[in-house]
Order: structure tokens, then sequence, then C-alpha cells
């Protein structure tokens, strides 16, 4: 009697090893959802990219604004 419990609980182990792995697999829903979050991770990245170019054209710009203004003032003397 043993014996077949143990055979019974063992077959019974296995399934649901076997069924909660299958479980374990993503749906559309969610590689959309991952897919989604990809691409909002690489646009912000972009967009951060495009700030820290602007930031620098800007820093630029007003490094040029204060020479000319150091210029017209040196000039005006």
């Amino acid at each position: 009697m043993k014996i077949t419990e143990r055979i019974k609980v063992s077959v019974i182990s296995a399934l649901l090893v076997v069924g909660l792995s299958a479980c374990d697999k993503p749906g559309p829903a969610e590689t959309a959802g991952k897919k989604i979050d990809q691409a909002a991770g690489k646009a912000g990245d972009k967009m951060n990219e495009t700030g820290d170019k602007l930031g620098n054209k800007l820093e630029q710009a007003g490094d040029a604004m204060d020479d000319a203004a150091a210029k017209a003032k040196k000039e005006s003397k």
C-alpha cells in the first residue's frame, strides 16, 4: 500500500511542477508591456541626451555673449 501511495504522490507532484512551469511563460500582454517599457526607457535616454546637448549649446552661447559684452565694453572706453 505504501508504495502505491508514494507513486501517486510522485505523479501528482510531477504534474503540479509541469503545470506550474507552463504558467511561468509570459503572455502577449506581458510581452507587449515589456516592449513598451523598453521603448519608454530608450526614449527617456534620448531625451536626456538631447537635453545635455542643448545645455552645452546654451552654455556656449552664453560664453559667446559674455565675450562679446566684454569686448564691447573694452572698445567703448
